[in-house]
């Protein structure tokens, strides 16, 4: 009887032993994959922070600054109303081409 509970309380103390070294496996790992939820959570923060600084209309200005200009009079096309209004009874181009509908559209 005593060889029995001497293995059953041997057994259980190194099943304890055992549970809590997975425990601190566990805690080591939650404790490590947490640090790279935080550094992540800062790059994101900061990434965000040059997205929003970057679509600034002035951060804009910037960036196409002397890149954008106004048409030449060759490039311009002056549409008269009642050509327009023509067009988008019709349904088509100026060179009779169907004018396609696509969803959205009208």
């Amino acid at each position: 009887m005593s060889i029995v509970l001497t293995l059953v309380f041997g057994v259980g103390a190194i099943s304890i032993v055992w549970l809590r070294m997975e425990i601190s496996s566990v805690a080591k790992n939650c404790g490590r994959l947490e640090g790279q939820s935080e550094v992540i959570g800062r790059e994101v923060h900061e990434l965000r922070g040059q997205k929003s600084k970057s679509l600034r209309p002035s951060a804009l200005a910037v960036m196409v600054k002397g890149r954008l200009e106004v048409p030449s009079v060759s490039n311009t096309y002056h549409v008269s109303e009642s050509e327009l209004d023509a067009v988008l009874s019709d349904n088509y181009y100026f060179d009779g081409r169907l004018q396609e509908k696509f969803a959205g559209t009208r």
